[in-house]
């Protein structure tokens, strides 16, 4: 349906939206700049473009006159469509960009220059080109696919910037939000309208233009609130705001205590509040207009000269001032009060000057006090100087009062160095670490943050209100450090109102000294400097305590030095000692800093490890790692005197608690036992404590000490096992001790010897047995036996310096033929000290008696020493006889004894003989005399005497008897 007349009222639609377009355009762009958002920006710029199109649109439309070129639909729809286009795409724009404030301007420019270029070439093209462009519109037929396309899709567009501004509209925002809304979906319902026509003068086309107009009022209306309502609705909040704060601040400077005067530039009052009434006499109505020297009048307190009013002073300088101490202000009644004021510029916002503002205290009664503290401190200043002890008083700001001599004695600086100084000159009497570390110390006792400066050394006095003492390092001027015990407590004047602080300093440098070495003495070893017994005791006691209420596990390792009396021995106690100590350091660097080591004594160490876990197996494999460290540590050589020494450990660890009723003494001696196993285990090596070893160590100890009774009780004796030819004709015969135990019975020397030897008890033992061969041998020979006798020595018993006198007074005791008497050593004894074995054995056999090398074959072995040593026979070692028929090893190895012995001229006796075939084997070889079960077992020696009478000998050989100390 077309409507008559329809170009006028197409040219007021067209006309109206071109002027709001453009109002558009105009507020978005000449709004406050500081304000302009790009969402804004962008919508009103593009609106620009919106304008100048849409007049286009308008000169073009069917029925107007040419413009350029003739009008008509097609061209008056181009323009249309990239005016809705550019119209779309700013309210998108306008949805999507960042709705706060953008202080740059370049994108206003960038973006109106991109807003007018795109239209120029909407123009170009539509007015010169427009063969180039597709068909919108057929007359009688109405629009094409193209144009319903393009309205569907500015319907698109239009709806997504409705359904954008939607979603963020509860966002903070300068823009009116709601109205926008309106206007796009106003827009969309007229884009719908512009696909429904198919005259330019139907019903569909004025609808559409109908709907374009209410959608830029509202449009409008959205960029007018924010561009302008809203600025002017700010402006209004703030002067009220404005107002109000003024206000406020006018209700607080009359209501605050100080006293206030405001001026002008002039230096006129402009506003006094009631304090400063009350001070200087003068009520605001008399003070106002009048210059500010007239109504604040003040003057110096020691002089008593007038002072000028700092107000002049900032008016010149626009600086802050403040007035001197010791100021008076004269009321206007002559009143006088002491006070401490600051003046200071007022300024607007761009700096410039507009008065002073002077604010003043009453301080007289501060003064006053601050007065008679220093008349009271200068009337105990004698008293002070006299002490013996450092007296620092300070007020309640820190500066130094009172210094006295003893001070400067303890510190170093002199009393004029450090008395009206700042608390600052306090600081650098003391370590800058320390006062950090103490302050967080404080800070934790007080709940509450403690800076480390002045406030520290006074913080627990005040808040107790009782003197506080502690300890501290005090540097002194020369840089020197010595230790102080300082005491501070609060001064109070009579209305027990803190006036200022006491510190009392001794110095304890050398009491704290003399307790260290005291302490030193009593925990510390002096050789290595490491903890001793009584510290790790107390130290192990509290880690056993600890562990049991925290549930965990810690170990405790002992170390011993194998062989270290070699070293001491060989290079004396000097070296050992220097070795001692770098094994202390290295020991150290294994372990963490909460671990212990501790020299026990000699060169036993003991480390504690307090905490390896709650699981027991864990801590067990936690400690043998670090027991292998510590073995590793002690194995590395040694550089002592330019040359390198190896040593190795044995350690023993055991794990605690493992009960709970263990106690330090048995941790200490599972350690213990543990490193014996080590040593009985090869040396060189760790052990775990087991239960057995706790058994074993208490069964050696009950034996050691039946050992030590039968001893001194005389319990032992001796059996005889004789030493025949091959056809059983008695050669020798060998003593063998036994141990006649009072419950066990007899006890062969595999049951004791062992525990003798270490315990010591094989000196006495081993004298007793040589005393009681040289008798048997005494009573052979009165029996007119020229029997020789062997005694077997152990190598403790050899390596005695007595060893050679010891043997020579039995001989000379018993009356024994020393001619007759073999003493037998093992191949360890001849070369474990070469030089010492055989001049030994050189000096004995001076005197006659002989020497056999027992146990050969099982030990070094070596010919070189036997060529050396002065022995007159060897015995074959009974594991070498055992199976010796069938077993071609030792079948060889007693071929070549029996050759060297044959080929050296010495006697072989072979031990252990249990069978015929033994004996027919060795007999065959040349062995000439045997010894063993097959002749004969151990009898004793009334037996042995019974059953030999003296033998007929055979030619060249010799008879004997021997006794073995340690078979």
């Amino acid at each position: 349906m077309e409507i008559l007349h329809y170009l006028p009222l197409h040219t007021l639609f067209e006309t109206f939206s071109i002027a709001v377009a453009a109002l558009v355009f105009a507020i978005g762009w000449n709004s406050y700049t500081q304000q302009t958002t790009p969402a804004l920006l962008a919508l009103s710029t593009g609106f620009l473009g919106v304008a100048l199109l849409d007049f286009g649109h308008l000169l073009s439309y069917a029925g107007m006159p040419d413009f350029v070129t003739p009008s008509g639909p097609e061209k008056a729809i181009v323009f249309w469509l990239a005016a809705r286009f550019l119209a779309a795409i700013s309210l998108l724009a306008a949805a999507v960009l960042s709705w706060k404030p953008q202080p740059s301007q370049a994108p206003r420019y960038l973006l109106i220059v991109a807003v007018l270029l795109a239209t120029a070439a909407v123009y170009g093209v539509t007015l010169w080109f427009p063969e180039i462009l597709p068909r919108t519109f057929i007359p009688g037929q109405g629009l094409t696919p193209i144009k319903l396309y393009a309205e569907y899709t500015l319907v698109a567009l239009y709806g997504g910037a409705a359904l954008a501004f939607h979603w963020r509209r509860r966002r903070p925002s300068t823009l009116d939000v709601p109205r926008l809304i309106v206007a796009a979906v106003a827009i969309v319902m007229s884009e719908l309208c512009f696909t429904l026509y198919f005259s330019v003068y139907d019903l569909s086309n004025a609808a559409g233009h109908v709907y374009k107009v209410i959608g830029y009022w509202f449009l409008y209306r959205a960029i007018f609130v924010t561009s302008v309502h809203h600025p002017y609705d700010a402006l209004n909040q703030s002067q009220w705001e404005l107002w109000a704060e003024k206000e406020r601040m006018r209700v607080t400077l009359l209501s605050i205590g100080d006293g206030l005067i405001a001026t002008d530039t002039d230096g006129r009052v402009t506003l006094m509040n009631r304090a400063a009434e009350r001070l200087t006499g003068w009520t605001m109505a008399e003070a106002l207009g009048k210059p500010v020297s007239d109504v604040f009048t003040i003057e110096n307190a020691e002089t008593g000269r007038a002072v000028a009013v700092p107000v002049e002073q900032v008016l010149r300088d626009g600086e802050i001032v403040g007035l001197a101490n010791h100021t008076i202000l004269v009321s206007r009644d002559g009143a006088r009060s002491h006070i401490a004021d600051t003046a200071a510029p007022i300024r607007d916002r761009s700096g410039a000057l507009h008065g002073v503002v002077l604010i003043f205290q009453d301080v007289t009664e501060t003064y006053n006090s601050r007065e008679a503290l220093k008349e009271n401190l200068s009337l105990t200043t004698g008293v002070l100087e006299s002490a013996a002890c450092g007296v620092i008083a300070t007020g309640l700001d820190g500066v130094v009062r009172v210094f006295n001599r003893e001070a400067e004695q303890i510190t170093g600086y002199s009393a004029g160095e450090m008395l009206e100084q700042p608390s600052s000159a306090l600081l650098r009497l003391h370590d800058a670490e320390e006062l950090r570390a103490q302050a967080e110390r404080v800070s934790r006792a007080l709940q509450r943050p403690i800076k480390p400066d002045f406030e520290l050394f006074v913080a627990a006095a005040q808040d107790s209100g009782l003197p506080e003492q502690r300890e501290w390092t005090c540097v002194r001027k020369d840089g020197a450090r010595r230790t102080v015990s300082l005491v501070v407590s609060v001064l109070r004047d009579s209305g027990g109102v803190i006036r200022g602080y006491l510190g009392i300093m001794l110095d304890v440098t050398e009491k704290k000294l003399a307790e260290r070495q005291i302490e030193n003495l009593a925990y510390y070893d002096p050789l290595t400097n490491l903890p001793n017994r009584r510290l790790l005791l107390e130290s192990l006691s509290q880690a056993l305590q600890t562990a049991r209420r925290a549930g965990r596990h810690g170990a405790l390792l002992f170390l011993d030095l194998d062989h270290f009396k070699n070293l001491n021995d060989a290079r004396g106690h000097t070296a050992g000692d220097a070795l001692l100590r770098e094994l202390a350091q290295r020991l150290r660097g294994v372990l963490r800093k909460e671990e212990m080591v501790s020299r026990l004594s000699g060169d036993e160490f003991v480390i504690l490890l307090p905490d390896l876990g709650a699981d027991q197996t864990a801590a067990a494999s936690i400690a043998r790692q670090v027991a292998d460290k510590l073995r590793l540590a002690v194995a590395l050589p040694f550089r002592l005197d330019q040359q390198d020494y190896s040593l190795f450990a044995s350690v023993g660890l055991t794990v605690f608690p493992k009960t709970s009723d263990e106690t330090v003494d048995d941790i200490l001696i599972q350690a213990d036992s543990a490193m014996y196993a080590a040593k009985d285990g090869g040396r060189n090596g760790v052990r775990e404590f087991d239960p057995q070893m706790r058994a074993e160590a208490e069964s050696r100890l009950r034996l050691e000490q039946d050992l030590r009774k039968a001893v001194e009780g005389d319990e032992f004796t001796l059996f005889l096992q004789p030493q025949t030819t091959a056809d059983g004709a008695l050669v020798a015969a060998e003593a063998l001790v036994r141990w006649n135990h009072p419950t066990r019975g007899l006890v062969a020397p595999g049951g004791f010897i062992a525990v003798a030897e270490n315990s010591g008890l094989i000196l006495p033992l081993g004298d007793w047995i040589l005393t009681e061969a040289c008798r048997i041998l005494r009573r052979l020979e009165d029996a007119g036996s020229p029997c020789h006798l062997s005694v077997n020595i152990s190598p403790r018993q050899f390596r005695q310096t007595t060893f050679c006198a010891t043997v020579l007074a039995i001989l000379n005791q018993t009356r024994a033929n020393p001619r007759r008497l073999t003493l037998e050593i093992t191949e360890g004894i001849a070369i474990d000290d070469v030089h010492d074995t055989v001049a030994k054995m050189r000096e004995l056999s001076a005197c006659g008696v002989s020497f056999s090398l027992d146990d050969f074959g099982t030990g070094y072995s070596s010919l070189s020493y036997l060529k050396q040593l002065p022995v007159s026979e060897i015995k074959i070692d009974r594991s070498f006889i055992q199976d010796v028929d069938g077993n071609s090893h030792n079948a060889a190895l007693v071929d070549i004894i029996l050759s060297i012995a044959d080929r050296l001229g010495l006697r072989t006796v072979a031990e252990g003989v249990e069978t015929a075939e033994d004996r027919d084997f060795l007999k065959e070889r040349g062995c000439a005399i045997f010894q063993g079960y097959y002749f004969s077992r151990p009898i004793p020696v009334d037996a042995f005497f019974r059953a030999y009478a003296p033998p007929a000998l055979p030619e060249n050989v010799q008879p004997r008897v021997e006794a073995d100390a340690l078979s």
